[in-house]
């Protein structure tokens, strides 16, 4: 019986209260004896029993709902975001991300603001479709995109001559900062892999060929050091600026994100939504002759391919704060909010 203790509309006043000596009968405040009461939408529901409200009314007579509703008839609001105490609904983030930004977290919309490519890998063939710009690549060297999971990745196998991605030229030095996201399952493998590597070598050639690499931005998940590594140089190996972490790249599927803040003068690497390193970084993209714009090749011809199944690959035009790249890291890979 629904909304019990609303005495207001739940039984009558004084001139019609139940009698509870007699058969239910509702008395009349002149002592007369009325037929018991029907439902009334401004007094409530009598009992043929007596005593009881036959069906609880709220206050002012309005019924109270016995299905959905809540105490005192609130109707129960659908909660579609179960496993998120602070969201009923997915709104623009989705659920489990915050449309504003929190202590710890960054807004969705920060990071859909600063992106201007995304690669996600779905399709078939060779043809990587940029979902943000016009920047389309191509799988080179035999690869194809393929399924993992019902999702679009690129299966990269590594070797001397494996297959590599391959994005249109020019894509970082025209930006004064950048942040490079990265989704990969890494499969071990030899140093000096690339992640990715945007630069050129001092082959006769550069464009299309390794050989030595000269100016350059690259992530290699393992080198020399042991450790995931992130570097930039203008005058090939002997000048690099690296940051590294304190381990390789683990052999799941992980996050990396690297950061040349032009205006702040700081290189920052991130693995899985947190920060593996940073130091001051003294160059510029500009200075970059990217005409070598890879995913899982580099720059040097001595170096493997890359050993991996790329998952996504984002780029923002903008330096991304701790927070948006844990936020990057929590929404993971090809979340609601990113264009399609």
């Amino acid at each position: 019986m629904g909304g019990q203790g609303s005495t207001p509309g739940g039984v009558k006043g004084e001139a019609g209260k139940a009698d509870n000596g007699g058969g239910g009968l509702a008395t009349s405040g002149s002592g007369g004896t009325t037929e018991p009461t029907p439902t009334s939408g401004s007094g409530g529901v009598l009992s043929q029993a007596g005593a009881e409200p036959g069906a609880a009314a709220g206050a002012g007579g309005e019924p109270v709902s016995s299905g959905a509703g809540g105490e005192g008839g609130t109707p129960e609001v659908t909660d579609d975001c179960p496993d998120d105490p602070d969201k009923l609904a997915p709104g623009v983030c989705g659920c489990g991300l915050p449309e504003a930004a929190s202590a710890t977290l960054a807004s969705c919309k920060t990071l859909i603001s600063k992106l201007i490519h995304r690669y996600d890998f779905e399709g078939s063939g060779t043809t990587v479709v940029d979902r943000v710009g016009a920047s389309d690549g191509v799988i080179a060297n035999g690869g194809s995109l393929s399924k993992l999971a019902g999702r679009g990745v690129v299966q990269l196998a590594g070797g001397t001559n494996g297959a590599y991605v391959d994005l249109p030229n020019g894509l970082i030095s025209a930006l004064t900062s950048v942040s490079l996201e990265a989704w990969i399952t890494w499969g071990g493998g030899n140093n000096f892999q690339r992640v990715f590597d945007f630069g050129t070598s001092d082959h006769a050639t550069p464009e299309n060929n390794p050989k030595l690499g000269t100016t350059y931005l690259f992530v290699s998940p393992k080198t020399s050091s042991g450790a995931v590594t992130f570097g930039y140089s203008l005058t090939g190996a002997g000048q690099e600026q690296l940051v590294a972490g304190s381990s390789a790249l683990p052999q799941v599927l992980s996050q990396i994100v690297a950061v040349a803040d032009g205006s702040g003068d700081a290189m920052t690497l991130y693995v899985n939504g947190v920060q593996a390193g940073t130091r001051a970084w003294t160059g510029a993209l500009a200075s970059i002759s990217d005409v070598n714009v890879w995913l899982g090749r580099s720059q040097y011809s001595a170096d493997p391919e890359l050993t991996a199944v790329y998952h996504e690959f984002r780029m923002y035009g903008a330096a991304l704060s701790a927070t948006e790249v844990a936020t990057a890291y929590k929404a993971g890979t090809d979340p609601s909010f990113m264009p399609k």
